[in-house]
């Protein structure tokens, strides 16, 4: 009986104790781990935390671009503005032009050594209907330009002229001490030659136009022999110096996006020293491609007036003059 009892506690203590485990409140180690201590609560109040709620999401509504941000459907360039060719410092400007002229003019070479032949008198020869000169011929000119500030340019021009023909006089007059008779044929050979060179300041300036002033050292040089077969001729020379100054123009009309550009000038220049006066008169259209490295090609035409008059006395004078259209065309570089 004494051994009983013992035995029979210590089996009901193991089984109780076998049986606390999966009796105990606790047995979920998740949920015990987040049961706060009471104690610890009361004596250290940690500060309340927001509750987290759920954020109410917007609804997205597809919106249409701008119209401005639209990719484009085509390329379209922006239009490129007016502008002339750029001229370098240090820089050549080289052009030829063909002038198609209308020649006419008069000339007076008396003698007052001797009596005018029976039936002639000391008037004013013409040109063309007295002397058989070409009434329209094609003159040749060449023009170097050189630029040697960003306003200031040299420049020398040389246009020589040069005709001879067999003509049968259509009345008599006197040319000098020569007779030149009615229906005879007379030799004439006119020789000329027209030099200058100046100073070009370029006093208005924008990439779209530009006005210059020019003074020049105009020097003509002209020489007119009439004979008749058997018969002596006469020879006159006439010889001038004078200064010329004027105005030149030049307007951009059109720049494409390669720059090709259609510009138009216009020139005027009046002459004036050594009895003499004269004058200088043109315009035109120019249009200038681009080559490479800075370089430029141009082609011109237009139409253009030139004329000199020189009275030495009563008995010699010359007054000529050449009009009509040309072309031109020469580079920049």
């Amino acid at each position: 009986m004494t051994l009983v009892k013992p035995i029979m506690l210590l089996v009901s203590l193991a089984f109780l104790i076998a049986m606390m485990p999966g009796e105990a409140p606790a047995w979920n180690y998740r949920e015990a781990a987040f049961v706060p201590n009471t104690s610890q609560a009361t004596e250290n109040p940690q500060p309340q935390q927001k509750q987290i709620t759920k954020v109410k999401e917007k609804k997205i509504v597809k919106v249409k671009p701008p119209q401005a941000l639209a990719a484009p459907q085509t390329i379209e360039y922006p239009a490129t503005a007016c502008m002339l060719p750029i001229r370098r410092i240090r820089g050549w400007e080289l052009d030829g032009q063909a002038f198609f002229a209308r020649t006419k003019g008069t000339v007076r070479f008396g003698n007052t050594l001797f009596t005018p032949a029976y039936g002639t008198s000391q008037l004013d020869v013409d040109l063309n209907s007295d002397l058989g000169v070409p009434e329209h011929q094609w003159i040749g000119s060449f023009t170097a330009k050189y630029f040697f500030k960003p306003r200031w340019a040299i420049r020398y021009s040389v246009m020589p002229t040069a005709s001879e023909t067999m003509a049968s006089s259509s009345r008599t007059f006197n040319f000098g001490p020569t007779v030149s008779t009615f229906g005879l044929n007379t030799r004439v050979k006119w020789e000329r030659l027209d030099q200058r060179i100046g100073l070009v300041f370029d006093s208005v300036r924008t990439p779209s136009s530009r006005v210059g002033v020019f003074a020049d050292y105009v020097n003509v040089n002209e020489r007119l022999r009439v004979y008749q077969t058997g018969f002596n001729g006469s020879t006159v020379d006439n010889d001038m110096h004078l200064a010329m100054i004027g105005l030149e123009l030049e307007r951009c009309l059109k720049s494409t996006r390669l720059f090709n550009i259609l510009s138009l000038e216009c020139k005027a220049g009046f002459a004036f020293g050594d009895d003499s006066i004269g004058s200088d008169l043109s315009t035109g259209l120019r249009y200038t491609i681009p080559l490479n490295n800075g370089r430029w090609g141009f082609v011109k035409g237009g139409y253009r007036y030139l004329t000199f008059k020189k009275k030495y006395s009563d008995v010699k004078l010359f007054d000529t003059a050449m009009e009509g259209g040309f072309l031109e065309a020469g580079f920049i570089f």
